[in-house]
């Protein structure tokens, strides 16, 4: 009994501790990466959803996807797949199953992450089945430039689209001052490739619209984005958390100037707006309005900072 009593008083003296290790998350990311290699036989004909949900049953692997998805693609949530993909790998597949739909896949510490193809994102609205068409065709067609010019991919991409006989041209309204910019272009890059570099590397940016592929000035292509119309109802939101969810609707990156919101009158920084579709611009006009923030479109989003002497028929994204 005397040892026993000992025994008691110890574990009550140092109660027992139970370490829970996680996994890190480059480990985890190291075994999706393993699996996304491994050799896997695909038969999907459902929703996309679904067909992700499939996959990650089949695979182990979880599969993601951005919200914005839903907004891009023709049917949202209802956009089906259909693929039959036989002894390739996992990567493989998710790579013909993406590129259809005009998103693209990405590794995260615990998931693949499906998002849209950046172009995708910039059309900011439902895409059509010949918008994602182009998309696809230009992300599985070569073009191997040497040190081209902006003027020489676009017209080498509008010839090949021609040879593929597509009913897609490019749209050309980029200013005249990048035509004769070098692009510095991988070898044997994708169209979409050649594109892409163009809107890293220069002010004018692209997408598909109707039978076209616009180019045009990365501020012209924001101020697209923020015309987008939506109904919302905001009752006493904070003026950060509204900003934050417009921008989110718009695709649209926001820097914000240190300090902006705390000068805000303190009356003036809850919210109170009906949106009934009505464009995001008409919605930051009103808070513009209200709180004496400005909205400055820049090539890499948009610019918020407050004005004192703001007035209440300051435009927006002028």
């Amino acid at each position: 009994m005397r040892h026993l009593l000992h025994v008691l008083a110890l574990i009550w003296l140092f109660p027992l501790v139970v370490c829970v290790v996680p996994v890190r998350a480059s480990e985890t990311s190291a075994l999706i990466n393993k699996q996304l290699d491994s050799v896997q036989n695909l038969n999907l004909d459902t929703a996309l959803p679904d067909a992700l949900q499939k996959i990650t049953e089949q695979t182990g692997v979880r599969l993601e996807a951005d919200p914005a998805i839903w907004e891009l693609l023709p049917w949202g949530e209802q956009t089906s797949i259909k693929a039959n993909i036989q002894n390739h790998t996992l990567r493989h597949g998710l790579s013909a199953i993406t590129q259809k739909l005009g998103l693209e896949f990405v590794l995260g510490d615990e998931s693949v992450q499906l998002r849209p193809m950046p172009a995708l994102r910039r059309l900011g609205q439902r895409a059509t089945v010949d918008e994602l068409g182009v998309l696809a065709l230009m992300s599985v067609t070569p073009l191997d430039l040497d040190h081209p010019t902006f003027r020489q991919i676009v017209t080498a991409v509008n010839e090949k689209l021609a040879a593929l006989k597509s009913p897609f041209a490019i749209d050309d309204r980029a200013a005249d001052a990048v035509q004769d910019q070098k692009i510095n272009v991988a070898s044997n890059a994708t169209l979409a490739d050649l594109l892409e570099d163009i809107s890293r590397q220069t002010n004018a940016t692209w997408y598909p619209w109707g039978k076209t592929i616009v180019i045009v000035s990365k501020q012209e292509q924001i101020r697209t984005q923020l015309n987008k119309t939506i109904t919302a109802r905001y009752n006493g939101v904070d003026v950060g958390q509204v900003l934050l969810e417009l921008f989110q609707r718009a695709n649209v990156d926001f820097t914000v100037d240190p300090g902006a919101y705390e000068k805000i009158p303190a009356q003036s920084r809850s919210i109170q707006l009906l949106l009934d579709n009505a464009s995001i611009q008409q919605a930051l006009e009103s808070i513009s309005g209200y709180t004496g923030l400005t909205f400055d479109v820049t090539d890499k989003g948009v610019h918020v900072s407050y004005q004192a002497d703001a007035t209440t028929t300051k435009p927006v994204a002028k």
